[in-house]
């Protein structure tokens, strides 16, 4: 394991990050932030704002979420992009998109399979995003 850790290249895991980051804004907001909004019963403009944990949170959700990957990327010795995508498809649905459906089937969320659907859809696409940033970068 501390080889694996050895191997990461941090200034890689800082830009797929951020490239997750990025998506999570785009997705949530002009792609589905409708849909987002519906699947949670939510009317975003009666509210007048969002406090900064709901911008903090994504990041640092991002950055523990890539830094797995940039681990199971370097233990499984996955160098080849499109090789790191297909991993990061597994990682994403297999847990994203897993634990996205798990927390969604609760009495608060209204619409759990359009909430899987947009956010557990952001996990795997995240994912493979992030897996091939850091594979495209090394």
């Amino acid at each position: 394991m501390a080889e694996a850790i050895g191997a990461v290249e941090w200034l890689a895991v800082a830009a797929a990050t951020l490239a997750s980051y990025v998506l999570g804004a785009l997705w949530f907001t002009p792609l589905f932030g409708r849909a987002w909004d519906a699947s949670l019963g939510h009317d975003r403009a009666a509210h007048s704002g969002f406090g900064p944990l709901y911008y903090v949170a994504p990041l640092v959700g991002s950055a523990l979420t890539t830094t797995a990957t940039a681990l199971v990327l370097a233990l499984a010795g996955v160098t080849g992009v499109g090789e790191a995508a297909v991993v990061g498809l597994v990682l994403g649905v297999g847990f994203g998109t897993a634990v996205t459906f798990v927390g969604a089937v609760n009495p608060r969320i209204p619409r759990p399979g359009l909430f899987t659907a947009v956010t557990g859809g952001y996990q795997a696409a995240s994912a493979v995003l992030a897996a091939v940033v850091l594979a495209a970068w090394g």
